[in-house]
Formats: structure tokens, sequence, C-alpha cells
């Protein structure tokens, strides 16, 4: 009987050991994988649209003249409810520009909307934002001049 208990303890130590060596392989694999994504950024999809891109034909606002700054946020994202939170405390000084476009259905944005008041706002839905706008990603913040994003961004500009 000790014998075939040598025998068991060795057959577990040897499928432990090969574990831990195929686990740290993988490990490295891994790490090898991030950052060679991280190098190439080409593994990452864009979420903000290319300067360049023209946006003068929408229907909820004139973007085709003058310099706009636009806004889309969802209701439920929570970096987006800081950026509500900030246009809200000084709305003086972001509304004179400033197009908000909240996203999801009218009952989804019914909460954000009274917040919004002072400035122009419409209300669309995701895959409205990435036709005209080709933004996948929330919050986004682009700077149109003339009808042209020359900026995009997930964060407000600062004003000065």
């Amino acid at each position: 009987m000790p014998g075939f208990a040598y025998a068991a303890i060795a057959v577990i130590g040897a499928v432990a050991v090969l574990n831990l060596v195929l686990t740290l392989a993988l490990a490295r694999r891994l790490r090898e994988t991030q950052t060679a994504t991280a190098h190439d950024g080409g593994a990452a999809p864009e979420v903000l649209p290319a300067p360049g891109l023209e946006v003068t034909g929408f229907p909820h606002v004139d973007l085709t003249a003058g310099r706009r700054t636009v806004v889309m946020l969802t209701p439920t994202c929570p970096p987006c409810q800081t950026i509500l939170d900030t246009l809200t405390a000084d709305a003086r000084r972001y509304r004179h520009d400033t197009f908000v476009f909240m996203i999801g259905m009218p009952e989804d944005t019914v909460e954000m909307a009274p917040r919004l008041a002072d400035f122009d706002t419409a209300t669309i839905n995701e895959d409205q934002a990435e036709k005209e706008f080709g933004v996948k990603g929330f919050p986004a913040v682009l700077s149109v001049v003339d009808g042209v994003v020359v900026t995009s961004s997930h964060q407000l500009p600062v004003l000065a």
C-alpha cells in the first residue's frame, strides 16, 4: 500500500507542476499580446470620429456655420453624468455654443432633460449617433467648425 501512495503523490505533483508551467506560459503569451496591441493601436476600435468628418446634413441643429461644441451623453454611463454635472454647474459659460445630444429613447432621457434646460438639445438613438457622427462610445465631445469635426474627445474643453 505505501508504494501506491507514493506513486499517487508523484502523479499529483507532476500534474501540479505541469499546470503551473502551462499557466505561466499562458500569462506570458497574454502579456505579449497586450503589449503588441498597445503598440499597434490597431486592435482597439475607434469610438470617436476622426477630424475632417463632415456633419452638415443633420436636422436637429445647423452645424454648417460657425463653431459648435457637440456633446453626446447617455443617461446610464458614469462619465456622462460627470460631464452633465459640469455642464449644469457652469451652464452660463458652456451654453453659448454647446449642443447636447441625449442618447437613448425619450423615456430613457426624461430625467436628464430638465437639467439641460439652458442648452439646445435633441434626443437621438445610438444608431443615429454612429451613422451621423461616427460616435460609438460615450461621452463624446466634438468641436465642429463650419460643419467639419476638428477635434473629438471624451472630455469637455477647458474654458478660459
